[in-house]
C-alpha cells in the first residue's frame, strides 16, 4: 500500500466518523415528546368529557379537576399543573390531541397548545401550535392539508365545529401577523409549526362551516 492509498484511507476513515458525529448530533437535537405525559393527559380528557357528557352536577367529583368557564385544570403524575381547552381532529392527518390552554415549552412537549384568541369555538382566530416532529407525531403532517380540508375543534361543553381550510404558507418566526383578531365575527383557526427551513414557520388557515 503506498502512500496515497494510506492517506485516501486515512481521509475517508476522518469523514466517516465526523459525518456520523454530525448525525448524532443532529438526531439528539431532535425535539422530544413526553410520551408518558401525552397519553395520561389524552386519557383523563377524556375522562373529562364523558364526566361532563353525562352529567353537569358532578363537577366536583375528582379532587384534582377545576372548571373554569369550560376551561379544566388536571394535575398530573409529576405534579405540574395544566389546563386543557378543547380537543382538535384532522381526519386527512390522523391528528386527535387535547389543546392545552398555554404555551410553553414543556407544554409543547405533550399536546398542541393554544398560542393566542379566544376560547374554542368562540368568534375571532384561535391560533394553536404544535411541534413538526419527525415520527408523524402532532403537527408533522400538517404540511399535507389541502383547501378544503376539514379540521374539528372539541369544547369542553362537547360542542363540535368543523372548519375548512382555505390558506397555507410560510412566514419567519417573527411574523405573528396570522394571529391577527380582524375576523369580523368569524370563527377562525390557525394552525403553525416550524418547518424544515430555518427559523420559518407553516401557517394553515380555516374557517368555521356555515
Amino acid at each position: 500500500m503506498d502512500k496515497g492509498e494510506k492517506k485516501l484511507i486515512c481521509f475517508l476513515l476522518i469523514a466517516i466518523i465526523i459525518g456520523s458525529s454530525i448525525l448524532i448530533f443532529k438526531i439528539s437535537r431532535e425535539p422530544k415528546y413526553d410520551e408518558a405525559l401525552y397519553e395520561e393527559i389524552y386519557s383523563e380528557y377524556e375522562e373529562i368529557l364523558a364526566k361532563e357528557n353525562a352529567t353537569d352536577t358532578n363537577e366536583n367529583e375528582n379532587n384534582t379537576l377545576e372548571k373554569d368557564n369550560t376551561i379544566y385544570m388536571k394535575v398530573n403524575s409529576k405534579g405540574q399543573k395544566y389546563r386543557v381547552a378543547g380537543q382538535i381532529n384532522i381526519p386527512k392527518i390522523s391528528i386527535n390531541y387535547p389543546i392545552v390552554y398555554e404555551t410553553s415549552d414543556e407544554y409543547l412537549k405533550i399536546a398542541p397548545t393554544k398560542l393566542s384568541g379566544p376560547d374554542i369555538n368562540e368568534p375571532g382566530n384561535v391560533t394553536i401550535v404544535g411541534h413538526n416532529y419527525k415520527n408523524n407525531e402532532f403537527f408533522s403532517r400538517l404540511a399535507e392539508l389541502e383547501n378544503n380540508d376539514k379540521v374539528n375543534l372539541l369544547d369542553n361543553t362537547g360542542k363540535r365545529v368543523s372548519y375548512l381550510v382555505y390558506d397555507k404558507y410560510e412566514v419567519p418566526e417573527t411574523d405573528l401577523s396570522c394571529t391577527n383578531q380582524n375576523t369580523n365575527g368569524e370563527r377562525e383557526v390557525t394552525l403553525i409549526t416550524c418547518t424544515n427551513k430555518k427559523n420559518n414557520r407553516l401557517v394553515v388557515k380555516c374557517k368555521a362551516m356555515t
